[in-house]
């Protein structure tokens, strides 16, 4: 299982650096300007000696000179840029990144030609469909006239989502339309799930190639061919092999877990899962977080190098710190109104939930790495009390999410959009409320907010835990 796919795109606004099978997330990346400027805390350079040539930078911008400056920091370590004009979430577009740049054809080309004219390495760009083939034609032959080496074409509009299907027929107009390279995306679930899937999609849309995004995260083994005469590697196997790797590149512990996570996305309450994800360091993930509880049951070896790793990794944080940076800010969530006892809940439970009109809005919280679950999860773990348990329900309807996590016995909420204060903007609760994932996320936070963990103290903030 060392098969590795032929060159790994980093992720729109997020510097991302690819080791064999899989993707790594470094801690905080916003864009180009975070290149530029050197922000503290912000690593956007560690392709290893054998990653050379397999590594691709995808850039977030949406000004000419402010890309070539960046990419031209990084030109010597990677194998070509990418500019993601793809990207429909609302950072990337308030920005006037990612699809914003859609309908501004001569950005693109001005960003694109200034690229092109100026690196020495190939540039590409990715983009998502407009509303018609033929809009999108033209949109393609204007990149494509600006010298770019290839195209990645994502298969849905910007206001589409995963959940909506992926409009093959537009890639396959487009390949047929420009002689430039076209990639194939959006083909994660729907159409890809193993190997052999690849080169169906490939052919399926007429591309020269595919770009693969979540699949990939999914099972990271995915570009390997299925051994001959033997079952195809399971996906603890899998998870096996990516920790070894992490340790090995000295990886950070919320970029594992985030990986871990995504592994293991259709299995979120098992125990292997609960557990990790209260993981404090990598040799917590291997022995577990109390003494004597393991997790994955790797070598001795392997977890005493993941301790000397969290070591250094910690000596290393706690330099940037002392230099005036945070490699992990963020916001305080926003919070509306007062706690309340409500009768009902998931499945028509009558039991009290204690409910409260918070919100978690994803741009508030890191990219990678601290989240509300996680606080709590982190919480059970130095009290050694019983993790939490969530209970979710979704309205098919629309499509909202409503869950509850019972905590110590006890059992918290948000509040459902039906009785959300007039204050509230509706916009923030779909934001809060579109995934089951924001639903516990939510929910957490609420649990976090009424027992007063959550915002932290000014002391948690120096690190120092208060007594109970």
């Amino acid at each position: 299982m060392t098969t590795s796919a032929s060159t790994v795109v980093s992720d729109g606004c997020s510097t991302i650096t690819s080791l064999p099978l899989f993707t790594l997330l470094n801690i905080a990346f916003p864009g180009a300007d975070a290149i530029i400027k050197g922000q503290p805390g912000t690593c956007f350079s560690a392709a290893k000696a054998e990653e050379k040539g397999k590594v691709i930078l995808q850039l977030g911008t949406a000004d000419a000179k402010r890309a070539l400056l960046a990419a031209r920091k990084v030109q010597a370590d990677v194998a070509a840029i990418d500019v993601n004009m793809g990207c429909p979430k609302d950072y990337s577009i308030k920005g006037g990144m990612g699809v914003a740049l859609l309908r501004q054809p001569e950005k693109i080309k001005s960003i694109l030609t200034t690229l092109v004219q100026n690196l020495h390495v190939p540039i590409t760009c990715k983009i998502r469909i407009l509303n018609t083939v033929e809009e999108t034609i033209e949109l393609v032959r204007l990149i494509e006239s600006t010298g770019v080496a290839a195209i990645a074409v994502h298969g849905r509009k910007r206001e589409e989502r995963p959940r909506h299907p992926n409009h093959e027929n537009f890639i396959r107009a487009i390949a047929e339309a420009v002689k430039v390279p076209i990639l194939a995306n959006g083909g994660s679930k729907d159409t890809i799930r193993q190997h052999e899937d690849i080169e169906f999609f490939r052919q399926s849309t007429g591309a020269a190639g595919v770009m693969i995004g979540r699949a990939a995260m999914w099972n990271p083994a995915i570009f390997a061919p299925p051994p001959a005469n033997a079952p195809s590697p399971s996906k603890m196997t899998v998870v096996h092999e990516y920790l070894e790797l992490a340790v090995k590149y000295n990886h950070n512990i919320s970029g594992a877990k985030y990986c871990i996570q995504r592994m293991l996305n259709e299995d979120t309450g098992s125990d292997k899962y609960v557990k990790t994800l209260s993981a404090e360091n990598l040799a917590e993930v291997w022995h577990g977080p109390h003494i004597g509880l393991d997790i994955w049951g790797l070598p001795e070896k392997i977890i005493e190098k993941a301790r000397l790793c969290s070591s250094e990794r910690i000596a290393s944080l706690n330099s940037a710190k002392a230099d005036g940076g945070s490699p992990v800010e963020s916001k305080k969530p926003h919070l509306n109104g007062d706690a309340t006892a409500v009768e009902g809940g998931v499945n028509g439970e009558k039991d009290d939930v204690i409910t409260l009109p918070v919100a978690f809005i994803r741009s508030e919280w890191p990219a990678v790495g601290v989240t509300p679950k996680q606080i709590l999860f982190e919480h059970c773990k130095r009290r050694r009390l019983p993790f939490a348990t969530f209970s979710t329900e979704e309205n098919k309807d629309t499509r909202i999410f409503y869950s509850i996590v019972t905590f110590d016995g006890v059992k918290y909420s948000h509040k459902t959009p039906q009785v959300l204060p007039p204050t509230f903007h509706l916009n923030c609760v779909y934001q809060w409320a579109k995934s089951k994932k924001f639903a516990e996320q939510t929910a957490s936070l609420a649990c976090l907010t009424h027992l007063k963990l959550w915002p932290p103290s000014e002391k948690e903030e120096k690190g120092e835990e208060e007594e109970h």
